[in-house]
């Protein structure tokens, strides 16, 4: 239990009138754990409607609305959308409820909430041995509760439907077989047994009739109901038929029953007059053929039942019931029948089981299955105390057996480690040995690694310092070279530039270049013209009268340079140098020889005044 604390205050509060039931749900889905739900005073219909959900297993203890001598029960709700598993562990744990609860003198087990009654539950206290079945016995048939379910909320008959009384076969003394009945010699041949009468049912004497709960448009179902066993019937109000005996079978028949349908059949008009004849006597004893019996209509008439009236009697329910013997001509057939026995019953069958009207005699069997239950929970803590006892025993037993267990080991221990301690010395000296010697020949491998990278070093460091200094003897030359070309540059700019201004023609002032900007995309093919300290760019030679372009140099141009000077895209392209403006523009401008180069950076100079 969740909570024994409360649930054991709900319970002694019960005990002392305070309340007068309680319930108790699972807290989870594996049904492992009960907890409480709900408790109060209010008696058996409150504590119905907190039974919120009807899918959940609900176990109660109640005591009945009483001021005299009041019982305590224990009720089960268990639905039948329950599993079988999850059934029988609510079933074990009601039983441990009980073993908690001592002053419940029965358990209820029920599957419908129709089913918690204030009769029923009298009843289930009454007799403690009816009230815990399965709750398949405590429920109302099958095709009733189906019929039922169908109507709505408003056509239901709120009325409680108590439990049905179970049935009392009646059975035959003896076993209704031919091995059983005495020779038909020791018999009166012009006897006839009293014919035996349908099985009833039994009740209670002081129990009312039971009506199930249906709707008042719903048919009686029970009449419809056949019968689905030998040992009781179900629609104890139909009178079955009346069929008069069976007549002897014709001459030369014997004991074999198919026959009758192997012989050729005759007219019917032959037989409809007269009886048939009489057999030999035989002395034999045979059973008489079934005759069909229907419940829908009376059996059909024949010429024979005229001539006995007098024998009108109720079919027997088996065929094992009676038989026919076969005399001489001028005999009479008769027919012998067992005379009804009733079987003793055990249980809730038993027929001295009813209910006692007696409030002291009540009281007395209560007493009696108290005294019953403190025996029984005596003998219990008796085998208990028993159990504990051997337990106990056994326990001492097996600590003494691994006492002396423990000491043998210890000495197998200390044996064990002697041992190894000896043979872990003799192994650390070899491995302290062998270390040494791995030692040695490890530093004697460093040693010659080290004078090996010692001598690569030093012919590293030999190559590097010749290629140290092939790179500086290299860079020298080119630094000399670069100066001598830009010696050279400088003397040919200067040369132009000279020819510039002393050359007056506009040819040799013009001609064609390819310019990119600093923001384009692509190189540009421009007819150049200088005027006067400034360039103009045409389409062609022939459009001299639209410039595309007219920019001013005098005192705008920053410096002339070629690509090595900071612009290696134009290292590719032949005859190629740049014009840097100081407004951080530039042109990048490549000619279709050197001299034409070289021609145009003079002419450049010379507008600028650089």
């Amino acid at each position: 239990m969740s909570d024994p604390a409360a649930i054991m205050a709900v319970y002694t509060s019960i005990l002392d009138n305070q309340n007068n039931w309680l319930l108790l749900h699972y807290i989870n889905d594996s049904y492992d754990e009960l907890g409480l739900h709900s408790y109060g005073s209010q008696g058996l219909e409150e504590m119905k409607t907190r039974l919120s959900d009807l899918n959940k297993v609900f176990i109660a203890f109640y005591r009945e609305e009483e001021d005299v001598d009041p019982g305590y029960i224990i009720i089960n709700y268990i639905p039948t959308t329950v599993s079988g598993v999850k059934r029988a562990r609510a079933l074990v744990h009601s039983r441990r409820i009980g073993g908690i609860f001592k002053r419940h003198q029965s358990i209820f087990t029920v599957d419908s909430l129709s089913l918690i009654t204030a009769d029923n539950v009298r009843e289930a206290i009454i007799n403690p041995d009816t009230a815990f079945a399965s709750p398949t016995s405590q429920t109302t048939p099958t095709t009733l509760v189906h019929a039922t379910n169908k109507l709505s909320l408003e056509q239901r008959e709120p009325a409680p439907v108590t439990p049905l009384e179970p049935l009392r076969p009646l059975r035959p003394k003896h076993l209704a077989d031919s091995t059983n009945r005495p020779p038909p010699e020791q018999r009166d041949r012009h006897e006839i047994a009293p014919p035996l009468r349908p099985l009833q049912p039994l009740r209670a004497p002081s129990q009312p009739e039971l009506k199930p709960l249906r709707a008042p448009s719903q048919p009686d179902l029970t009449q419809d109901m056949g019968r689905r066993s030998f040992g009781a019937t179900y629609a104890p109000h139909i009178e079955p038929p009346h069929v008069p005996p069976v007549p002897p079978l014709p001459k030369g028949v014997g004991g074999n029953i198919f026959s009758n349908f192997l012989r050729k059949k005759k007219d019917s008009s032959d037989s409809a007059d007269m009886p048939p004849p009489t057999p030999p006597k035989d002395n034999a004893v045979y059973y008489a053929p079934p005759v069909g019996e229907s419940r829908s209509s009376p059996p059909p008439a024949s010429p024979f039942a005229s001539n006995r009236a007098a024998a009108t009697y109720h079919r027997p329910r088996s065929l094992s019931e009676h038989a026919t013997v076969s005399h001489s001509k001028g005999s009479t057939n008769v027919v012998v029948e067992v005379e009804p026995y009733a079987v003793p019953l055990k249980g809730k069958w038993s027929l001295d089981g009813g209910r006692p009207n007696d409030p002291s005699e009540r009281a007395r069997k209560r007493r009696e299955l108290q005294l019953q239950r403190e025996k029984e929970d005596k003998e219990a803590q008796q085998q208990e105390e028993m159990r504990l006892e051997r337990i106990r025993r056994e326990k001492e037993e097996m600590e003494r057996q691994v006492i002396e267990y423990e000491a043998r080991r210890r000495l197998e221990i200390e044996r064990e480690l002697r041992r190894v301690t000896t043979e872990r010395k003799r192994k650390e000296q070899m491995e302290k040995e062998e270390e040494e010697r791995r030692r040695q020949e490890l530093e004697e491998r460093r040693r010659q690694d080290r004078e090996k990278r010692m001598e690569e070093h030093r012919r590293l460091e030999r190559w590097r310092k010749e290629q140290a200094r092939q790179t500086e003897f290299a860079a020298r030359r080119a630094e000399e070279a670069k100066q001598r070309e830009e010696l050279e540059r400088k003397k040919r700019i200067q040369k132009a530039e000279a020819k510039f201004k002393s050359v007056s023609m506009e040819s040799e002032q013009a001609g064609w270049v390819t310019i990119q900007s600093k923001d384009g995309l692509s190189w540009k093919r421009r007819y150049y013209k200088f005027v006067k300290g400034s360039i103009f760019l045409y389409r062609s030679s022939k459009d001299l009268a639209d410039a595309l372009d007219e920019v001013s140099l005098q005192g705008q141009l920053k410096a002339l340079k070629e690509w090595h000077e900071g612009y290696d895209d134009l290292e590719a392209i032949l005859f190629s140098f740049v014009v840097e403006f100081k407004n951080g523009e530039h042109w990048a401008l490549y000619a279709d020889s050197e001299e034409d180069k070289y021609k145009i950076l003079g002419l450049f100079k010379g507008a600028a005044g650089l």
